[in-house]
């Protein structure tokens, strides 16, 4: 007799979930964000997975909630995962995804030189500036002048200029067009998040942050692609 119950397309993979084991020491982000991304490298966890529920996921690895929200947040950011609203969290999908999460695992093993990180950021997006001069629709255009009316907002709030700033980049590259430079520049953005954070929170980051992104942005309007690329490079040059 066949059973009536449906098995979801949106059901967690509970045998790949079995493999994920309690972390030892509580409070470290980058070993969370190792053990998931080694998972979802090794194929124990799939494009489309749905992770469990935040309670669940805490107990099986033995980690606090901001501990875990940290690094789900820099998963996100990295592109390996997404919140579906009213589903939950998966792994996400697409080729160009999947092939930038081994150096999204390299890295996080490896910060030991984060100046290789910002030069390998800066060449990436004096590139995609350009392009963005080039290319951005108007709805591209709207959406990056929306993010540097956020930037300037929030000024006052650290972490949520960091956030915002991040968007306000990833935004440039979407306007870009090309996806690959796209999801490594995530990568690369939530291995120097600290870097970033620690250099806004001097006397005047912030501020001569705010000069150059509106200066890249209004390039950008202009389809200036030389002014665009090169205020990029002065601003990501580190």
């Amino acid at each position: 007799m066949m059973s009536d119950q449906k098995t979801s397309k949106f059901d967690t993979n509970e045998e790949s979930l079995q493999l994920i084991n309690p972390i030892n020491r509580m409070t470290i982000v980058d070993e969370i964000v190792e053990r998931l991304i080694d998972l979802i490298v090794k194929g124990d966890l799939k494009p489309g997975d749905k992770l469990p529920p935040e309670r669940e996921l805490r107990n099986r690895l033995s980690v606090g909630r901001s501990s875990l929200r940290e690094a789900t947040k820099t998963l996100q950011a990295l592109g390996v995962l997404e919140v579906k609203p009213g589903l939950g969290m998966f792994v996400s999908q697409g080729d160009i995804a999947s092939f930038t999460k081994p150096l999204a695992l390299g890295l996080f093993l490896n910060q030991g030189n984060v100046q290789q990180v910002i030069e390998a950021r800066s060449v990436i997006e004096v590139a995609l500036a350009g392009w963005a001069a080039e290319r951005a629709t108007e709805e591209d255009i709207a959406l990056i002048g929306e993010l540097l009316e956020k930037l300037t907002e929030s000024q006052v709030d650290m972490d949520a200029y960091v956030d915002y700033d991040m968007k306000f980049h990833f935004a440039i590259a979407k306007a870009a067009k090309n996806e690959m430079l796209l999801y490594t520049l995530r990568v690369l953005h939530s291995v120097i998040r600290t870097w970033m954070e620690t250099t806004y929170q001097e006397s005047k980051g912030a501020v001569d942050s705010m000069e150059l992104h509106t200066k890249i942005y209004n390039a950008i309007c202009a389809r200036d692609v030389k002014t665009a690329r090169e205020i990029m490079a002065a601003h990501t040059s580190g």
